[in-house]
């Protein structure tokens, strides 16, 4: 299935601003107990339902336009983006000339940057950690790669996902967990499309998140990273869902002559792809 975005979606991504010394750290306390639930078969069917679409959704190659705002700047670019679940990743940086200019790539075990203009060559475990030291956000390659693919980062669990609503704008709030993280999702009752979510690592708020509809094809990806006021807006311009992928593309050797920094070690060099 390859579709084309015939629209330039322009979602405005207005960052939170931080007063004095505010901290993004909440009480992950259960959801207030006078919201509406649906029965359970309700429930069930809905959590069922999800847990299909979700199923028919393996791989995604593609080409993006990105926007990234924070402190009043704004940076666009592109970049292409080839992503195999649960975690395989890989993002190139498209520069002048139509010529790649960064990549990332994961394959599960590692997580790879290689900077081709500064030959500077990055390597680490593929933790939270180490994809904020390359991308500005704190994530799994795993969520990364499910909301690439317009899933929730963390996979809905029948047996341990909360559903409360639908509420007043006609959407059901899912609470799910995969420890240490916890996902907050709010789908619609119409069509049962994901809308928005937040993400948490423990206690803290580490993402949030927005699904626009687009004219044609996928929607739109807005992500928030509220500590650092950062908010990066995805359009599609090209892309085919579940191609078939050599396990060579999320495989990056080091390049002849490069300097090798080692991110395990608590190395956080000068890059951030979505910032170039």
């Amino acid at each position: 299935m390859t579709g084309r975005l015939a629209v330039c979606v322009s979602a405005l991504i207005t960052a939170v601003a931080l007063s004095g010394c505010a901290v993004y750290t909440v009480d992950l306390v259960p959801e207030e107990r006078n919201q509406p639930r649906p029965s359970r078969p309700v429930a069930q069917e809905i959590l069922r339902s999800l847990q299909e679409r979700e199923a028919a959704i393996t791989g995604l190659q593609a080409v993006l336009d990105f926007t990234v705002r924070r402190a009043g700047t704004q940076e666009h670019g592109q970049e292409a983006v080839v992503v195999r679940r649960p975690d395989l990743i890989r993002l190139e940086s498209i520069g002048w000339g139509g010529l790649t200019s960064f990549v990332i790539v994961s394959d599960g075990r590692r997580l790879i940057a290689h900077a081709l203009l500064q030959n500077l060559f990055v390597e680490g475990r593929p933790t939270p950690e180490n994809v904020a030291k390359v991308t500005g956000l704190r994530v799994a390659p795993a969520h990364l790669v499910r909301l690439l693919l317009g899933l929730p980062p963390i996979a809905i669990q029948v047996d341990t996902t909360e559903l409360y609503g639908p509420d007043d704008g006609r959407a059901y709030l899912l609470r799910g967990q995969d420890a240490p993280f916890t996902q907050r999702l709010w789908v619609s009752d119409d069509d049962l499309s994901l809308l928005r979510g937040e993400l948490y690592d423990r206690t803290s708020l580490r993402l949030r998140f927005r699904y626009v509809p687009a004219v044609h094809g996928l929607p739109t990806l807005l992500l928030e990273e509220p500590v650092k006021q950062v908010a990066v807006e995805l359009s599609y311009r090209s892309y085919t869902l579940n191609p078939e992928l050599s396990d060579e593309l999320f495989r990056i050797p080091p390049a002849q002559g490069a300097q090798v920094v080692n991110l395990d070690a608590g190395v956080a060099p000068m890059l951030r792809f979505l910032e170039r």
